[in-house]
Parts: structure tokens; sequence; C-alpha cells
């Protein structure tokens, strides 16, 4: 069984490299890029909106969530892409203005996804040498916007300290219906802890194969100590490795 599952990982690996586009040579969450907003798969559409259904429907939690922070457990788990595709989602939704923050100031890469510049942009806003409107840039997406990172600070987690933020986060509510947040990743960087109490709730991504459970409790535990609230983790890139006439088997069995 274990000599079998390792073939079918190996074959599909192979098929992926043979079928990969030229365009997909720029580094997003620790793999290289695809085209995050352009080719995205019907399964995985489908996914996005489920979530977008869950992030809009306040009926069992009692309250609107506007500000959503995606935070992966370690670097590599997909956490700027899951970030990118929910936030492109929520602004298909009935035309909701929805607006993207880098804010990852390890590895940010926001501006690669939305081929934006990166010249100044959320340290610059905070630390009050800007207002934020001349800071957020469209996307080739109607209704969403970005905020890139900007300079990146020397201790990062700090920009996410005092009141400046506070202020930044009801502006910011006033002229968007969401506002997500691309965090560093929680096993390896203190960031996300500081803007973890800022945000209505908070979307943790793990990895498929990858992540380990004691890497998800943590950062579950680490997160809700510091203050935030857990809507839900999306297990990010989950293969099925069984051929497809087992499959159409299987299902036609059912």
């Amino acid at each position: 069984m274990g000599r079998t599952y390792e073939a079918l990982k190996k074959a599909e690996a192979e098929k992926e490299k043979q079928h990969r586009s030229p365009l997909e040579n720029i580094p997003v969450d620790g793999r290289e890029r695809t085209e995050i907003l352009r080719g995205m798969e019907v399964p995985s559409r489908v996914q996005y909106q489920k979530l977008r259904v869950w992030l809009t429907n306040p009926a069992s939690r009692g309250q609107r969530l506007q500000t959503v922070m995606v935070v992966g457990c370690r670097s590599g788990n997909g956490s700027t892409t899951t970030a990118a595709l929910l936030a492109a989602t929520l602004a298909e939704g009935k035309k909701k203005r929805v607006l993207i923050i880098d804010g990852n100031f390890r590895t940010p890469s926001l501006n690669l996804v939305f081929d934006v510049k990166n010249n100044g942009g959320f340290t610059e806003v905070v630390s009050g040498g800007m207002p934020f409107e001349a800071r957020i840039q469209p996307t080739n997406r109607e209704n969403l916007f970005v905020l890139t990172s900007g300079q990146i600070s020397f201790c990062p987690a700090e920009v996410f300290e005092g009141e400046a933020i506070d202020q930044l986060m009801s502006w910011l509510k006033e002229k968007f219906e969401f506002i997500i947040f691309d965090s560093a990743p929680a096993c390896e960087f203190p960031d996300c802890y500081a803007l973890a109490p800022k945000v209505d709730s908070i979307v943790l991504v793990a990895e498929a194969e990858n992540t380990s459970i004691e890497d998800a409790q943590r950062a579950k535990w680490n997160l809700e100590q510091a203050g935030g609230r857990l809507l839900g983790v999306v297990l990010n890139r989950e293969r099925d490795y069984t051929p497809a006439f087992l499959r159409k088997f299987l299902s036609s069995a059912k």
C-alpha cells in the first residue's frame, strides 16, 4: 500500500511538472506561482463560495464579520493563495467592496499576486506618513482593492500595536464591506498574535500532508490566547491519489 501510494504521488507530481506554464515562476506561499485569480478551477471556486456564505451569514453567530485574518501555520501552507481567493470571491458577491491587506512583513507577496507596486503601503499608513486612500490600489477585479505591505518594519509585530491601527481599522470599515489580512505564519513569527484581537475572526490555513497536528493545535491555542476568534480551518492542497478509474467505480457503486 505504501509503495502504491508513493508511486501515485510521484506520477501526479510529474504530470503537474509537464503541464506547468512559463508564467508560473514567481514564488508565492513558498512554491511556484500559479495564475491564482485567472485559472481558478470550478471545484475550488465552489469551496470559496461556501466560505463566502459562511462569512456573510451572521445568523448563527449574532454579529457581522467584517475583518478577517488569514494565517498559515507555517510558511508555504498557502495562506496568501487562500486570502487572495477569499477576497476575490467576496468581491463577487453582491458587488461588495473588498480590501485585502498584506500584513505579512516577513515575505510580502500580494504585490506579485495582483501585479501592483509595493513602493508604499500598510506600514506607511499606520505610521501616519500618508492617508490610507493614497496607498490603496485597484486590482483587475471589480470591487477588489489591495494595500501592500509597504516598507518592512524592523519589528513587524509593533505595526499592529497602539491606537494608530485601531483608528485605521475604524476608517477602513467605513469604506469597505470586508477587509482581509494576509498574515505571517503563526508558528514562526509573533506578528499574527498582535493582530489577532483586532480582527473579527481568523481563518487558519493548514497544508494537507505537511502541517503537523501539533503545529495546528499550537497555532490555534496561541491565537486564542492572544484574544483572537478562530472562525475555522482551511485544509489547503488536499490531494486524492486514487486512480480515476477506481474513483469512477467507487462512485457508481454507491
